[in-house]
């Protein structure tokens, strides 16, 4: 899987990939980018009925480590 998009805000880093989220992982779970292991910090849910998880996007806890995350870069994912 690689990162298709980046948005960055103050706390968090909200991640796009080119694939469904593995159905395992969630909040709390490892990724790993650029040879970095972050922890999964939110997935957003997406506003319908029933309401669901969105399955490409994830957030991520900015730190200086996620200056070096790009687009394009490999992401992979483990459990917590």
């Amino acid at each position: 899987m690689k990162i298709t998009d980046i948005f960055s805000v103050e706390e968090f880093v909200l991640l796009t990939i080119d694939e469904d989220l593995p159905e395992e992982i969630w909040i709390g779970d490892k990724v790993k980018i650029n040879g970095e292991l972050f922890t999964i910090a939110g997935i957003p849910i997406i506003d319908r009925t029933p309401p669901s998880a969105d399955k490409k996007d994830f957030m991520i806890d900015r730190t200086d480590k996620t200056d070096k995350v790009n687009i394009n870069q490999i992401v992979e994912f483990y459990k917590g």
